[in-house]
């Protein structure tokens, strides 16, 4: 495989990547390993954790080519024309640069595992944490790329910078099915294990963790919330159906129990940024710079999206701006034809038919946070596995917690928009509404809903959102909620006429591990053009 053979320095990967933020605003910041003969632990953490930035960050890249380009669509949380001859089309150099991405970080973190693995015991126990930091980000991106393709190559990449074997450096796929359990197993090992540096934290670590984690600040107990809330993730993920049931139940039942994001104050939310959120340009990377354009031609609301939120609920208005006429309306894939879309998006900007993403909650928002776990996501997380018996709990208590900091959150985006503390004319924050009638609402909610699962998945897809659309098309793919989306037929479409159930690999894998690829593909028993359409095994 030639881009995971090529990544072979365990050396932060900042020579020709083009980005918002230049190579000296990250050195001024942050050791570069590059910049030094002394490769270490901590500075082949930061590593590992840079060379993922793009798609951990809300980047121009990320939001332009990956969550709008390609799975907002299959999401359905961002608006989109019914068909243009590609309308379930994935551009394969999009999802070819998200594959490398990851790659180039599992490249960086196999150099500092073998660095670690090197040192006495002694070193090991001071080095611990930056490892296990690594590896709680290389599992989470793991995840998503598990989420997105399927089987992928893991045990065997990304070897080539340490063995310098390159006969033998092409990695073999392994089972999506192995990969989940690897994720939900390790992210156990690993929380356990921060949790007793955390509380028993030697001094090198304390003083060097802060400088090099930009991410969470050195702050370790965040790391274990981190950690835990990804493995809540998976293991509820994998409990509903397919091999891994009874492994994902087990999880939750353990996974409940420990540390959690559990409230939604400037000290305890997990998000990428979050202890900076009060600092413009999210710590000098600048991607603010880019958000207009990230969403400049995906910016129109999903009535799907609309109908979900409905008139009464908080949300709505820091969310989405109104039309011309005043109204919320997004565009549909059942109530549009599709030359009604092509006339309304045609209209210039004083007649706009559609409601758009609200600009202070995003386009103009220097503040703006990026979203990995939230407390909301946990909460919804909680309501379902105590609604489907996985776990002992109140299910309602849990979906009204989720609604009220789901709301929270995007209040909070929106008063801590850099536009509105400048007083910009025409940009105003809204102020959070009273808890008490947000939670009065999701109660309401609770109580009229037939479906109770359908209510909850389909809160946590919202609560995903524009945000984390990889994470709301898992949860479409997984439970079929919500129920009221539909998925229109491309007629004009050559090759994807329906939605697919998985991202195709890319061709830059076909090229480079050709081998590897081919029987990945043979195994799924399925044509090269088709296999997009096997259901991953957690899949409904």
């Amino acid at each position: 495989m030639k881009n995971i053979k090529s990544l072979i320095a365990g050396l932060c990967g900042v020579v020709a990547l083009t980005t918002a933020c230049s190579d000296s605003d990250y050195t001024e910041k942050y050791d570069n390993p590059s910049q030094t003969t002394k490769v270490t632990c901590d500075r082949l953490m930061t590593g590992t954790l840079y060379y993922g930035r793009e798609y951990t960050f809300n980047s121009y890249w990320r939001m332009y080519t990956w969550d709008n380009g390609i799975i907002g669509k299959y999401a359905q949380t961002i608006g989109f024309t019914l068909a243009n001859n590609s309308m379930w089309s994935a551009q394969d150099s999009y999802v070819g640069n998200r594959w490398e991405n990851f790659y180039g970080i599992l490249a960086q973190f196999r150099v500092l595992e073998n660095t670690y693995n090197s040192l006495d015991d002694d070193q090991k126990k001071v080095n611990l944490a930056y490892r296990d930091i690594a590896e709680v980000f290389v599992l989470d991106h793991l995840a998503q790329l598990l989420d997105a393709f399927g089987s992928v190559p893991f045990t065997k990449a990304g070897y080539l910078g340490i063995t310098g074997d390159v006969v033998n450096s092409y990695p073999s796929y392994d089972s999506d099915v192995d990969l989940y359990k690897h994720v939900i197993d390790r992210l156990g090992v690993l929380s356990n294990e921060l949790s007793q540096v955390a509380a028993n934290t030697p001094t090198v670590v304390a003083s060097a963790l802060p400088q090099q984690d930009f991410i969470n600040k050195g702050e370790l107990d965040r790391w274990v919330k981190y950690a835990n809330a990804l493995r809540l993730r998976a293991a509820v993920r994998v409990a509903s159906q397919g091999d891994l049931v009874e492994t994902g139940k087990t999880a939750i039942k353990e996974v409940l129990g420990k540390a959690l994001p559990a409230s939604c104050d400037a000290t305890t939310d997990w998000v990428a940024g979050e202890n900076i959120v009060a600092i413009p340009d999210l710590d000098g990377f600048n991607y603010y710079q880019n958000f207009r354009d990230g969403y400049k031609d995906h910016s129109r609301a999903s009535q799907a999206m609309l109908d979900v939120l409905g008139a009464e609920d908080p949300r709505l208005p820091v969310m989405y701006s109104t039309n011309a006429a005043g109204e919320f309306k997004g565009l549909s894939t059942t109530k549009e034809t599709l030359g009604e879309q092509e006339t309304n998006v045609s209209l210039p900007e004083a007649q706009r038919v559609y409601s758009r993403i609200d600009s202070t909650l995003f386009y103009e928002n220097k503040n703006m946070l990026s979203p990995i776990v939230t407390v909301a996501e946990v909460d919804f997380l909680r309501a379902e596995a105590y609604q489907r018996g996985w776990a002992t709990g109140d299910a309602k208590a849990a979906f009204v917690d989720g609604v009220w900091h789901s709301t929270q959150f995007y209040f909070t985006q929106n008063m801590n928009s850099e536009i509105v503390s400048a007083g910009v004319p025409g940009y105003h924050a809204s102020a959070v509404p009273a808890e008490a009638d947000v939670r009065a609402y999701a109660e309401r909610l609770w109580d009229a809903a037939n479906d109770k699962a359908d209510l909850i998945v389909s809160q946590k897809w919202l609560n995903f959102g524009f945000f984390q659309p990889s994470q709301a098309w898992a949860e479409v793919r997984r439970t079929g909620y919500p129920s009221i989306l539909y998925f229109p037929k491309d007629e004009t479409a050559q090759l994807f006429k329906t939605v697919p159930a998985r991202v195709r690999y890319p061709s830059v894998e076909q090229n480079n591990n050709a081998a590897n690829y081919d029987a990945a593909v043979e195994a799924l028993g399925n044509h090269p053009d088709s296999y997009a359409y096997i259901k991953l095994f957690w899949a409904k």
